[in-house]
């Protein structure tokens, strides 16, 4: 057999491990299938007799396994790093230069060092759709037919993991998402309106349960005249909702507010890609995690009676008991079988002492209502309840998890610790008219240690 054939040959193996690295929810487990694709693209370029591209792929196999490393330890590569790389690549190709062709070996591994480099699934998989094309313009030219054929499978399978990920599962609006998604639980009525959404509760009757959430906060000046009119025929406390991703954004949204009244500022935090968990063990010795279903309501609710309880100054905060006994209500085997619904709870000597409570929508779950009995606080019992609750998850298909907390606090800094990301703000806000008394609401903290 002619090195020709066997070029080809090897030429196929490499887009298959590429296609599955690119198919990977995990960045680390990417990493592992893109090594082993530059090992076949190095024996490719060896039997074609194209030796700059031999050693450049070989670079960026190095790069790959260093990477890895980094994404093993769930980090980014520092800009030493990816700038080392990029020279390193740019020098050698001076120095074994060859023809033009060599141009396309170069520009596309600078374009796949950088796209790597980065935390974020999408870049990568746009990288690649881009990185495909010049390999296949390459492929052509230097005569490995069949690495051109597998290339235009794998642009075809980087367009669909592109389509699959970042289209198709991609929450517009992660505030309306969550409230549809427990919706059922606050008897949550969504009404959508010309420009804006209205979201109360039969239940509860609180300005943190009945809101307008204002989808573009730019045609706010517009519509405050019909949400005022709206709010008022609701019947209900109700503020305005507005959710910013941008940093102009929110100073708007901030000198709004400083003209009406601030209730609360959230953070809306997404699972990193690459998730891993933490290898530290909790401070208590046996502590069981399970989900749980109905039979254990009563351990629910005693959580919900004793864990979701601050003290600030000579004031303590706590759920109401109107919110608890809408709870005590809701939790039955029917609705939870069918409505997506699972408490996760911690067990230390066979006491209920932690809680969450997470809501499926389609492959998204959302967390909340996290917590940990006071005594039991800071022992990282929360940290594992997370975990397992995420692993157990994921066999059930969910592939993105959501939270929010509150910003600019501990809770923040906490979920940022278990690998979750900061990806919007969300600020409720209260219109006041001038003949109108600014009414004093009380904020529920959720808590965890």
């Amino acid at each position: 057999m002619s090195y020709f054939w066997i070029a080809q040959i090897i030429g196929i193996l490499t887009v298959i491990t590429t296609a599955l690295g690119l198919f990977q929810k995990e960045k680390f487990k990417t990493m592992i299938c893109f090594m082993v694709s530059n090992i076949t693209m190095m024996a490719t370029y060896f039997f074609l007799d194209r030796w700059l591209s031999l050693i450049l792929v070989g670079i960026a196999m190095i790069r790959t396994f260093v990477y890895y490393l980094y994404a093993v330890k769930n980090k980014n590569p520092n800009n030493i790093v990816f700038a080392g790389f990029e020279v390193a690549l740019i020098i050698v190709a001076i120095i074994l230069w060859k023809d033009y062709l060599d141009l396309l070996m170069l520009v596309n591994l600078c374009l796949v060092t950088y796209t790597t480099w980065q935390d974020d699934m999408k870049i990568l998989r746009i990288g690649y759709i881009v990185s495909s094309i010049l390999l296949l313009t390459y492929d052509i030219m230097v005569q490995a037919y069949v690495s051109a054929i597998s290339e235009t499978i794998l642009l075809i399978s980087s367009i669909i993991a592109f389509v699959k990920y970042n289209v198709i599962n991609k929450i517009d609006n992660i505030v309306l998402a969550f409230y549809q998604a427990i919706s059922n639980m606050y008897e949550i009525n969504i009404e959508k309106k010309s420009n804006y959404y209205t979201l109360y509760s039969n239940k509860i009757d609180d300005v943190y349960n009945n809101f307008i959430l204002v989808e573009d906060f730019s045609n706010l000046k517009n519509i405050k005249g019909e949400i005022l009119n709206t709010t008022k025929k609701l019947n209900k406390k109700a503020a305005i909702y507005i959710e910013a991703k941008q940093d102009d954004e929110i100073g708007y949204i901030m000198e709004f507010a400083r003209k009406n009244k601030l209730l609360f500022h959230d953070v809306w935090m997404k699972l990193r890609t690459g998730y891993n968990p933490d290898n530290k063990k909790c401070l208590l010795d046996d502590v069981e995690y399970r989900s749980c279903s109905e039979k254990d309501k009563k351990d629910i609710i005693k959580i919900f009676d004793k864990g979701f309880v601050h003290q600030l100054g000579d004031n303590i905060y706590k759920y109401s008991e109107q919110y608890i006994k809408t709870y005590e209500e809701k939790i039955t085997k029917d609705f939870i079988d069918n409505k997506n619904v699972v408490p996760y709870m911690a067990y230390y000597q066979n006491k209920p002492i932690a809680l969450l409570m997470l809501y499926r929508k389609g492959t998204n779950a959302f967390l909340c209502q996290i917590t940990t009995l006071n005594q039991y606080r800071r022992k990282r019992v929360a940290t594992h309840l997370i975990q397992y609750a995420i692993s157990c998850e994921r066999k059930m298909g969910i592939e993105d998890f959501y939270l929010v907390a509150e910003k600019y606090t501990w809770l923040e800094i906490f979920y940022m610790k278990n690998n979750f990301q900061e990806i919007s703000e969300g600020f409720c806000i209260e219109i006041l008219s001038q003949n109108k008394t600014k009414n004093k609401f009380t904020l529920i903290h959720n808590y965890c240690s």
